[in-house]
């Protein structure tokens, strides 16, 4: 739930501080008073893009805070990211520099964080947003909004296979081209194979020849060191002493605990020194100079720094150069068996991918016959008491192996909305029948559906009711009411029936302060109320109808 919203110098804001309660908030007020500002800045809240435009003019950065009721689907994700378990505190930060900044509970996340976070608290709509009920391409992730969480199981399959299937088709399509140009090329790359094999490459070698031409190069340095060390360890038998001194303070240990302190350091001290006292001996013992290994090792060294040279690359490179040129030559040199085995890799792959494709589409049609019915339950409750409502799927040609074009990210299907809003019409595409009025029913029937099934705390409204009116208006403003007695509830709205149903109200305006504007808000009551509500009825010369019209609709609410 979103307890409060703080906005500093954002659009026509200057400072604005808004609480927010539990139940069905409607936001009112004149077209470009602000209203859908609100509902901007809860998009950044949540993710949404900022852009420097957004900052008032003659100021140089924006904010917007919002604090919501922590929920316990963020467990895992604030562990990840190392935010405090508590009240949620989001912040976002506008500069005009595009230094900007998104903080949650005073830890900075970054945007795509955020919107992951966003998805457990709050769904909102903008007026735009019932228009993507015209376009098909969106109805795919509107059935993928309304499944469980099992659907991710079959992605994640899916997608799995998607990427085995496109390498493999990659490889195989690399074969099939390269032909022409591998049979100029073989006698060159036969060249540089063998030039490359020839330095016996392997991971780090440079590294490791640098190394151990450095230390025989610097033998008879290694060695005096090793030497020096040893004695100056093992003269007057410094070490023994170590052992002495600690015996002795342990035998006054029983007067003082920090002498038995010291003398277990001093043990310590005593073993470690004696380890490596032994283990320079035994460098010592084993130190062997050997010239041939050096001037070996020299010699490599230059080979290796020569090819390093002429190839521009470094030795994982030359390795990885060397595997691609071997695997060209053979596949010049053995073509059709080439060929073969990675056409029939293609058809391995593809056939795992089109049964995971067909599981996830099975799946989906399981979710769309839920949706279906809950759609249809819902059209009753908003007016649209004889809609007929099929979610159709298209058919899937799996007949090429080869053919790529059919596997989408988030798999094969292509799905159309068939719907009839009248007794005896048969289904057509929702996007050729739906009239404005009908839509803005059908995008809150979903957003109705989809209250339930994705557990938020929050739904932003705006203008959903665009385009009702009379009776309509009143199924879709018990519609939110209903939604808002589990979920809290933001509309901005223009239709009276709306706003009466609302357990909060809230009126935003604009006032002229030192030659510039600023929108405010305040919190309606009452008399107040009523009288708001009397002028989205009548208008601004508010008749007695209007206010007796207003009462009776705040109180049918009650």
């Amino acid at each position: 739930m979103l307890k409060s919203l703080s906005v500093k110098d954002f659009a026509i804001i200057e400072d604005l501080t808004v609480e927010f309660h539990k139940g069905m908030t409607v936001l009112t007020g004149e077209t470009g008073a602000g209203k859908s500002l609100i509902i901007d800045t809860i998009s950044l809240l949540l993710g949404a893009r900022a852009d420097s435009d957004m900052i008032r003019y003659g100021r140089t950065q924006a904010s917007v805070v919002g604090i919501f009721d922590y929920v316990k689907e963020l467990d895992f994700l604030f562990d990840s990211l190392g935010i405090r378990k508590e009240e949620i505190k989001i912040e976002r930060i506008i500069s005009d520099s595009s230094k900007n900044q998104v903080k949650v509970n005073g830890v900075y996340i970054t945007l795509n964080s955020l919107k992951q976070i966003s998805k457990h608290l709050a769904d909102i709509h903008i007026q735009n947003d019932t228009y993507k009920l015209f376009n098909p391409e969106n109805y795919l992730d509107m059935l993928d909004a309304s499944s469980d969480n099992n659907l991710n199981k079959y992605l994640n399959k899916y997608s799995k296979s998607l990427l085995e299937y496109f390498d493999a088709l990659k490889d195989y399509n690399k074969v099939l081209m390269g032909k022409k140009n591998l049979d100029e090329r073989l006698e060159f790359l036969k060249y540089e194979k063998e030039e490359l094999e020839a330095l016996e490459l392997y991971p780090n070698m440079d590294i490791e020849l640098n190394e151990t031409i450095s230390r025989l190069s610097n033998f008879d340095k290694i060695k005096e060191g090793l030497v020096n060390s040893y004695n100056s360890l093992d003269i007057n038998n410094s070490i023994d002493s170590l052992y002495d001194a600690s015996k002795a303070l342990e035998a006054i240990g029983e007067y003082d605990k920090e002498y038995m302190e010291y003398a277990s350091k001093l043990l310590d001290c005593y073993y470690i020194s004696d380890e490596i006292k032994s283990n320079i001996r035994s460098s010592i013992d084993n130190l062997d100079y050997d010239e041939d290994e050096l001037n070996h090792s020299i010699e490599k060294m230059n080979d290796l720094s020569k090819a390093m040279d002429k190839y521009k690359k470094n030795v994982d490179e030359l390795m990885s150069y060397l595997k691609e040129i071997t695997l060209m030559i053979d596949m010049a040199e053995n073509y059709d068996e080439t060929l073969k085995a990675n056409k029939d890799k293609v058809i391995l792959f593809f056939d795992e991918l089109k049964k995971n494709s067909i599981a996830l589409s099975d799946y989906r049609k399981k979710i769309a016959k839920s949706l279906e019915k809950a759609i249809l339950k819902e059209c009753v409750d908003l007016d649209l008491p004889n809609t007929k409502f099929m979610v159709e799927f298209m058919d899937i040609d799996y007949s090429n192996p080869f053919d790529k074009s059919i596997f989408k990210e988030n798999g094969c299907d292509t799905i159309n909305f068939l719907i009839s809003f009248n007794e005896g019409e048969p289904l057509r595409p929702l996007y050729k029948v739906a009239s404005g009025g009908e839509a803005s029913r059908m995008m809150l029937a979903f957003k109705s559906y989809l209250s339930k099934s994705m557990n938020l705390s929050l739904m932003v409204f705006d203008e959903i009711d665009t385009g009702v009116s009379g009776v309509t208006a009143s199924k879709i403003a018990n519609k939110m009411h209903n939604i808002s007695k589990n979920i809290q509830v933001l509309c901005i709205t223009h239709l009276p029936q709306v706003a009466g149903m609302g357990d909060y109200h809230k009126h935003i305006y604009k006032v002229l302060d030192n030659g510039r504007t600023k929108t405010e808000i305040k919190d309606l009551y009452d008399k107040d109320r009523v009288e708001e509500i009397a002028k989205m009825l009548s208008g601004d010369s508010i008749s007695l109808y209007a206010l007796s019209h207003a009462r009776e609709l705040l109180e049918k609410k009650d």
